[in-house]
């Protein structure tokens, strides 16, 4: 099996995790933070997260959907109103769930700046309308607005999927909250690829979303299960890996859904026999309910199961280097004032029973 030639860490549950062999900081090399999935308890996760990213010196957050549960109570929104018994009613709850996402999660990161992605549980009940309401101020935030009117001066529409750029690198925050993509999201995807690919500033692709792209390591929680099964993805990976054949330039795709830490997903076999391997990155784990790893992957990949973290990344885009390693959130981490706040009853589950090892269990 072809070995990921990025510099990686090696992690694995309970893991030491540090920079790769060679990784000395490179001039002109910047990081970002990465990760998805922060329902259930990610109101004590995200401010770890918020103040790990600032003292790394990280340019950005980047969220990559499902924010909270919807279908059910969060244990940290429940830990939060454990003396408010009115509040913890499910009626309470759907009013209340996005605001304590906005107030809790978003709000630690402070003026560092907020990308955020769209999740299937941000469709339990509830459109990508009311999305775009809710959360129009990360959406149309300023790299947003401007890249959107460099594309098209005509354009004022605040969408679910956008791209900004960085020091020579393309962001595309992707919207496979169904797990397709449907053809107007696809067309506008197909347009700034073909962009990038003659923008001599543009040196580094990085495409995030909330499902992986179809037939990775997450086959079974992926665009797989979507309704054209997979085929909209297909279209995009293959057309990414048209791009990086035609102009050299590396192409990085992260995403979350499952939840764990996952490196070299998309090294399968669907994908060696069908035109070429993207690096990937599975990054659910600021949160949510864990989830088992599948047991085949783990004697050649990296991968961190039943802990909480994100993904921090370096990019060096002169040498199109982007180099990932995971940092795990462990319970001492916290500090006594958001355990105070939640309570030691939500903590205790949070760190304790938040497992879900067998995946069809979950019906989200």
């Amino acid at each position: 099996m072809r070995r990921l030639a990025l510099v990686l860490a090696v992690c694995a549950t309970g893991g030491t995790v540090l920079w790769g062999a060679g990784s000395a900081k490179t001039a002109g090399s910047w990081t970002f933070v990465v990760s998805g999935d922060s329902r259930n308890c990610g109101d004590l996760i995200m401010p770890v997260i918020a103040r790990r990213a600032k003292a790394a010196g990280a340019r950005f957050y980047w969220h990559l959907g499902d924010l909270r549960a919807l279908y059910k109570v969060d244990e940290d929104y429940a830990g939060l109103h454990r003396k408010t018994p009115e509040a913890l009613t499910k009626d309470a709850y759907d009013k209340a769930a996005w605001d304590d996402f906005e107030q809790n999660q978003v709000a630690p990161f402070g003026s560092l700046p907020f990308f955020l992605g769209i999740g299937n549980h941000e469709t339990i009940g509830r459109t990508p309308e009311q999305f775009v309401t809710q959360f129009h101020k990360l959406l149309d935030a300023e790299p947003i607005r401007r890249q959107r009117e460099a594309d098209d001066p005509n354009d004022h529409t605040v969408r679910t999927y956008y791209h900004w750029k960085e020091s020579g690198v393309d962001f595309m925050n992707l919207d496979n909250a169904k797990a397709i993509f449907d053809e107007a999201q696809l067309s506008w995807a197909m347009k700034v690829i073909a962009a990038d690919e003659t923008d001599p500033s543009v040196k580094v692709l990085l495409v995030g979303m909330h499902a992986s792209l179809p037939d990775s390591y997450t086959f079974d929680h992926s665009m797989n299960q979507g309704s054209d099964k997979g085929e909209s993805g297909r279209v995009l990976y293959k057309r990414l890996l048209e791009f990086r054949q035609k102009t050299g330039k590396p192409v990085h795709v992260f995403s979350s859904h499952s939840h764990y830490y996952l490196a070299d997903i998309y090294n399968t076999g669907a994908w060696q026999s069908n035109g070429g391997v993207l690096p990937g990155w599975l990054v659910g784990t600021a949160g949510a309910q864990h989830y088992s790893i599948p047991p085949e992957v783990k004697s050649f990949t990296t991968w961190a199961e039943n802990e909480y973290g994100y993904a921090l990344v370096r990019v060096t885009p002169d040498t199109g280097a982007v180099e990932v390693r995971f940092v795990p959130v462990k319970r001492p981490d916290l500090g006594a004032a958001l355990v105070n706040k939640f309570g030691k009853a939500a903590v205790d589950f949070c760190f304790t029973e938040n497992w879900r090892a067998t995946l069809h269990l979950d019906p989200y």
